[in-house]
């Protein structure tokens, strides 16, 4: 298998990862994290408002073009005229006739301030859009990598609780024989009942934890979740490369896409105070018009001869070609109040670009430090499993020669399930402090990240479910073949 660097340091095979990740799930029909992600994108509907509003802002492009493009109307116009009229001394005169006009004009903008503005804003929000999309992107990245991690905590916590009560049982048999025989106590007896009844309801407790995570992850990807795909038996987690956290805040400070969002919006707040500015300046446009008018013949009443063109009709064309300039002068203080406004804007939004990069900077420091943080607790609790493996060991022992007791035998084995727990926990929460590194440094726009981080799932045999209800037969002093721990599903 190909062997890849991942952005963690954490040697990885993504091109032969993917292709046994489909092997397998079809072998298994076993529901993987990029499978989840891929049903994800296709279902969530932030992500689906996000694509139109992606596609939405591709036409502000020809509209920014058409502000610079000419203008042409058509007019056209139909009247019935009566008219009563006195001439001079010939008295008063009525008329009526019928005219119509129509006309072609042509407004070919020369100069106008504000449409550069606008085309800058234009191209902005463009911008922004794309963004935003690939926030949506990482939000729904992060939000089926939760509640993918949260099934399986969920599930080893089911099974390791299955286990435990597996474990607990087998002590409480032994108990009772114990105390017909009359090698044993009442004590002994009820001490394992108690620890019985309660690692019962702690099963009921994940029971329901499972239900609720199960339910979580099917709406995010918007169907019933199959088995899903646990963490490899050779999963070691690396520190991340490089491992200085100045790095990756100043990452964070150029890369991550809230402060880039801000930053744009800053621009195009700079773009708004320059259109509104523009709004003072003269406009200058090119005016072209034809135009053609008729007036049918007068009908005359009343007693005066009317005037000598009685009786004609009037059929005119005209064409004119000219420049047009506009300058305002006074708009009762909009204009200058507007500025101020835009310019009030600008400065906030600057305010939030800091307020940006430093949270970005802060989300990406808090990542690291809490992915240089599971790999301590990853390595100490492996440590922790090895030395509780070797307690238990020996506690079984110290019962069997009576200097143990049955309650010592069930709190060693609370603590190894606690700490296998414990374990489970620290894994799946490195892998998403990976994740949330990425997305802070904005690296996590596509599916790429998610294939680094699914490499690292296997598609399990039906026979290994169960290694973990196994863990319980330690009997005797000479049962040495304990598991390492590792294996946490």
């Amino acid at each position: 298998m190909r062997a890849l660097i991942w952005r963690l340091g954490v040697a990885a095979g993504l091109g032969g990862a993917l292709l046994v990740g489909s092997q397998n799930l079809a072998a298994n029909e076993r529901m993987d994290l990029s499978e989840a992600y891929r049903l994800a994108v296709e279902q969530d509907p932030r992500l689906r408002a996000a694509q139109a509003r992606l596609r939405a802002s591709e036409e502000l492009g020809p509209q920014a073009r058409a502000l610079f493009l000419p203008e042409i109307n058509l007019e056209a116009g139909a009247n019935q005229n009566w008219e009563n009229a006195e001439i001079g001394d010939q008295g008063r005169n009525s008329f009526d006739y019928h005219s119509w006009n129509a006309g072609v004009t042509l407004t070919q903008p020369l100069f106008r301030r504000e449409s550069f503005a606008l085309a800058d804003q234009a191209e902005i929000l463009q911008d922004q859009a794309s963004l935003e999309y690939a926030t949506s992107q990482q939000d729904i990245l992060l939000r089926v990598s939760e509640a993918y991690f949260d099934m399986l905590l969920a599930q080893d916590n089911l099974r390791l609780t299955e286990a435990e009560l597996e474990a607990v049982q087998s002590e409480l048999r032994r108990a009772e024989r114990a105390l017909e025989v009359g090698s044993g106590t009442v004590t002994d007896r009820d001490e394992a009942r108690a620890r019985f009844d309660q690692v019962e309801a702690q099963r009921l407790r994940a029971q329901n934890d499972l239900q609720v995570a199960r339910e979580n992850l099917r709406s995010v990807i918007g169907q019933p979740p199959r088995e899903l795909a646990g963490l490899r038996d050779d999963f070691s987690a690396q520190p991340p490369s490089p491992d200085a956290p100045e790095v990756w805040t100043e990452r964070a400070e150029r890369n991550n896409l809230n402060v880039r969002l801000a930053e744009g919006e800053f621009q195009r707040s700079r773009t708004e105070v320059e259109r509104v500015q523009g709004q003072r300046y003269p406009r200058v446009d090119l005016v072209a018009n034809y135009s053609r008018n008729f007036q049918s013949e007068l009908g005359q009443q009343g007693a005066g001869p009317g005037p000598d063109f009685a009786g004609e009709e009037l059929d005119s064309e005209q064409t004119t070609v000219g420049i047009r300039l506009t300058m305002p002068l006074y708009a009762g203080g909009g204009p200058t109040s507007q500025a101020r406004e835009a310019q009030a804007e600008r400065d906030a939004f600057f305010e939030e670009s800091i307020d940006a990069r430093r949270q970005a900077s802060l989300e990406a420091e808090s990542a690291y430090l809490n992915l240089v943080s599971n790999l301590r607790q990853i390595s100490a609790f492996e440590q922790a499993l090895q030395s509780v493996l070797s307690t238990e060991r020996s506690t079984r022992r110290g019962l069997e020669v009576g200097l143990r007791t049955t309650l010592d035998v069930l709190n060693v084995q609370r603590d190894r399930f606690s700490t296998q727990r414990d374990l489970a926990e620290a894994r799946y929460n490195y892998l998403l402090n990976y994740l949330q590194l990425q997305v802070a440094v904005g690296s996590a726009i596509d599916g790429s990240t998610i294939d680094d981080v699914n490499f690292f799932l296997a598609q399990r045999a039906e026979d290994e479910v169960d290694d973990l209800a196994d863990m319980e037969e330690i009997e005797t002093p000479e049962n040495d073949d304990f598991p390492d721990g590792d294996q946490t599903e």
